[in-house]
């Protein structure tokens, strides 16, 4: 059986574990508002706007063109679309359920919905894969190299939303 000691000093390394846990969470934010996002603009932030610390992500548009700033803008552009995939992955959800699978409609249907699916997948997973290197200690060629290479996968994901939203909105 542990000591009292021992029991005391593991019950403080949890504890101090799970505050740092809940401050890194939080994104350091220092609100009493416990919902609230914690934005800080980066020291660069002519090239790369504002972070939000919650999601890692700009959480404003940039305005200069560097491939940071155009990567940014796919994202957020893919982002703002990512309301509209749920609505109408749903509304045609309900329409096939309503209808049934043995309707002649049902496969347009199903590939609709699967085509939003699918966005929406292939959005999260690219957010989630993401490994950006630090601006502040990477040379900005090193840096730019990194977006470049992303662009292309981000030009990929914008157009397979648009039109899997295309999709859905035609058919009524």
């Amino acid at each position: 059986m542990p000591s009292a000691s021992l029991a005391y000093s593991r019950m403080t390394k949890y504890f101090l574990g799970g505050c740092l846990l809940a401050l890194f969470a939080t994104g350091c934010n220092s609100s009493s508002t416990p919902n609230s996002t914690a934005t800080t603009t980066h020291p660069d932030a002519t090239n790369h706007g504002a972070i939000d610390h919650t999601t890692g992500m700009s959480s404003s548009v940039p305005t200069d063109n560097s491939p940071r700033a155009q990567a940014m803008r796919l994202h957020d552009a893919a982002m703002n679309s990512m309301d509209a995939l749920a609505s109408e992955r749903q509304r045609l959800a309900g329409r096939l359920t309503k209808l049934g699978s043995s309707d002649p409609s049902a496969p347009r249907l199903q590939r609709a919905i699967t085509q939003l699916q699918q966005s929406d997948k292939q959005m999260m997973d690219w957010m989630h894969n993401l490994h950006e290197p630090d601006s502040t200690s990477q040379p900005r060629a090193q840096v730019d190299a990194f977006w470049r290479q992303e662009l292309p996968g981000l030009q990929q994901l914008d157009q397979r939303i648009k039109a899997a939203l295309d999709s859905a909105k035609a058919i009524h």
